[in-house]
């Protein structure tokens, strides 16, 4: 029977930690089988069968399990049920384990207990970079701040010489897509290795797995591309110099697996058992966990330390949480604990004391630009006179006001800027910046964002200032009509806050009727570039630069100095990934 099995090339690779014997293998399968239809028989079933390809040379022993399942169906109010076919088959080679296996029962917890698996690092230095085409790439931002970008991806026909790797080295790749020579493969994040071929025999997939063993037991050394990005490292020797600080869910991978594979959640209540919830529950439940939860020193969430934490072993940083448990994932017809559901797929990420590090994915990382970084992100600050004057964001007004006040962030922008063609208040609204300035000399766009507070270098300030310049990095690539319907429109009308109306005119300097023209002709200037500017009275570049100095030289520093770190690298990353350039303007 199994001469009739046909599959793809999709598997995981593994290698034992002690001697693989029956009782691991069969411990596998029958876990494996755990949601197998009561009654039912096997329609495929082997046990480490020891098989040979004369051809090739090769002899390997297969296990293989093919059997129904049914699980519930949740689109209709009546009991029914999908029955389906799964199936697991393990390939033992050399001293490697291949696993193939396709909607059967969670095998995880007994997998990482005999094995240990060889990763996307592993698997992506089985190809030499000249001799690749990489197609896609997904990157994980080393960050969990919830006012920066977390993740990107990239595709075209050879991201090798296309991706800058400016910020590359804050960034771990979880998704890959190649084309050698024919072949066209994918690596994620989880140690998956899927390449494009007809369905194949158990012979053609066992040879397969032959040569995958080979490349990873024989690695090249010609990754110059993917060495650009963050590195693998010990989580253990990544303990040993500094602690975890924060934890994040990753939510939108969560939600999407959820969705895309129509999996259903329950609540387990005293009174019902285990019911359905609801969509308002469902939506309470995703923006609970879309938040950064801060750690203590014995790695207990603040605020909920009596329920919630992380647990440090071995290999690994786990998220245990109650209010976790009493939620429940149905996958493959059996019910497992969200928090069982987040470990298990490594939907959590973790940052440490050590800005230079994160936990993602069931593995450890570090910043490989290192921090040398904290150079160049001190050269984004630049200091103005100004700044030590300001005492109000926008200001007072009245009904006569035609200026913001000179004390005000709006002002000090404003006269900062005086000598650039048109100068427009887009503040308040669906807007795109506080201030819009152009200049055909400099021949730049600026899109500045303000924001006034009392002087520190707490992260806090920061927030929000950042998160509103990165939402809007993609208007600043606006076309000459969205701009004129822009200034025919909003910029037409005087500046109203709040109620209050005064005379102050959104375009501050600059004349209308000659826009249309002056635009078309700044657009087509070859030398045109973008700046995205925070302005920011409560920073200080001095003030900074000691606490980022303390980084350089190893010395700790508060967890808010880790923050202003990495939301600073986050904007500069995002807006060098937007082709602009970033800035900040602050105190001295």
């Amino acid at each position: 029977m199994s001469e009739r099995l046909e599959l793809t090339k999709n598997a995981q690779f593994y290698v034992p930690k002690n001697a693989i014997d029956d009782s691991v293998i069969n411990d596998i399968l029958g876990a494996a089988v755990d949601n197998m239809d009561t009654g039912a028989q096997f329609v495929v079933d082997l046990f480490r069968e020891e098989k040979s390809v004369e051809e090739s040379d090769l002899n390997y022993k297969c296990s293989v399990r093919v059997f129904p399942s049914v699980r519930p169906v949740y689109f209709i109010d009546e009991a029914l049920e999908d029955r389906i076919y799964a199936f697991i088959l393990l390939i033992e080679y050399k001293n490697y384990l291949a696993i193939f296996k396709k909607s059967c029962a969670n095998i995880s917890e007994l997998i990482k207990e005999h094995f240990t698996l060889v990763d996307s690092s592993g698997l992506t230095a089985t190809f030499d970079d000249n001799d690749v085409e990489f197609q896609k790439i997904a990157l994980r931002n080393m960050t969990v701040s919830d006012r920066a970008m977390r993740a990107r991806s990239y595709e075209a026909a050879d991201l090798k010489g296309l991706l800058s790797t400016h910020s590359a080295g804050r960034s771990i790749p979880f998704y890959l897509k190649l084309r050698q020579g024919a072949t066209t493969k994918t690596i994620s994040g989880t140690g998956r290795l899927v390449e494009s071929s007809q369905r194949k025999s158990l012979d053609e997939i066992a040879e397969w797995v032959k040569e995958q063993v080979e490349l990873i037991e024989n690695p090249s050394n010609g990754n110059n591309f993917l060495d650009s990005f963050a590195k693998k490292v010990e989580l253990s020797d990544v303990l040993d110099i500094c602690e975890p600080s924060a934890i994040l869910v990753e939510s939108t991978p969560l939600y999407e697996r959820i969705e895309r594979d129509g999996l259903t959640l329950k609540y387990k209540t005293a009174r019902n058992g285990n019911v359905v919830i609801s969509s308002r529950v469902k939506n309470k439940l995703f923006a609970a966990l879309e938040n950064v939860y801060e750690l203590d020193s014995e790695c207990k969430v603040v605020g909920r330390g009596t329920c919630t934490r992380l647990r440090k072993n071995e290999k690994s940083l786990t998220l245990t949480s109650k209010a976790l448990t009493k939620f429940r994932v149905i996958e493959n017809g059996k019910e497992v604990t969200l928090q069982k559901f987040i470990v298990k797929n490594g939907f959590y990420s973790v940052t440490f004391t050590d800005p230079k590090f994160m936990y993602f994915m069931g593995a450890c990382f570090e910043d490989s630009s290192g921090i040398a970084e904290i150079n160049s992100i001190l050269e984004i600050l630049h200091p103005k006179s100004e700044m030590p004057t300001v005492t109000s964001e926008k200001g007072s007004f009245t009904t006569a006001s035609t200026e913001f006040d000179a004390d005000s962030m709006f002002g000090v922008v404003e006269s900062l800027h005086q000598d650039d063609d048109y100068i427009l208040c887009d503040d308040l609204g669906i807007e795109w910046a506080d201030h819009i300035t152009l200049n055909k000399t400099g021949s730049n766009i600026n899109f500045i964002h303000s924001k006034h507070g009392s002087s520190s270098t707490s992260a806090s300030n920061l927030h929000d200032v950042v998160g509103q310049g990165i939402k809007n990095l993609g208007n600043m690539y606006f076309t000459k009509e969205q701009m004129v319907e822009r200034i025919n429109g909003k910029f037409s009308n005087t500046y109203n806050n709040n109620g209050n109306n005064t005379s102050i005119t959104r375009i501050r300097k600059g004349d209308a009727a000659l826009a249309e023209g002056y635009l078309d002709g700044l657009l087509k200037d070859y030398k045109l570039h973008r700046k995205c500017i925070l302005s920011c009275s409560f920073l200080s570049k001095s003030a900074v630069t000691v606490e980022f100095s303390k980084i350089q030289r190893g010395e700790s520093v508060s967890g808010h100095v880790i923050q202003l770190l990495w939301i600073i690298s986050s904007f500069a990353h995002a807006v060098k990934d937007m082709n602009a350039i970033p800035i900040i303007y602050c105190a001295d």
